[in-house]
């Protein structure tokens, strides 16, 4: 997993980075608020903008399991989003508020 090769500190090639990617928004509707921790901060710490598509389906699945989110995960995923430069959504951000 992405998640994987960003706590091992190693930055996988395009084609296998690109596959990752793809299989991630495929799945997207099935992940848990820790994969999406774990999914936008491993990008983050690759220092990897992932795509549009991702992005979107990471802040969608995570305003629908803020509920689920421990402090570290909110933590983690608002830290991906700035250090991406990504700006969330007012929905995401008044999901974290409401934490």
């Amino acid at each position: 997993t992405i998640w994987a090769f960003a706590t091992l500190g190693v930055r996988p090639g395009g084609e296998l980075l690109g596959g990752m990617e793809r299989r991630a928004v495929a799945t997207m509707q099935g992940f848990n608020h820790q994969a999406i921790a774990n999914t936008i901060w491993a990008y983050a710490t690759l220092g990897v903008t992932p795509g549009k598509e991702l992005l979107g389906g990471v802040e969608r699945r995570a305003v629908d399991t803020m509920q689920g989110f421990n402090p570290q995960e909110v933590a983690n995923t608002i830290w991906a989003f700035a250090t991406l430069g990504v700006t969330p959504g007012d929905e995401l951000l008044g999901g974290v508020e409401r934490r």
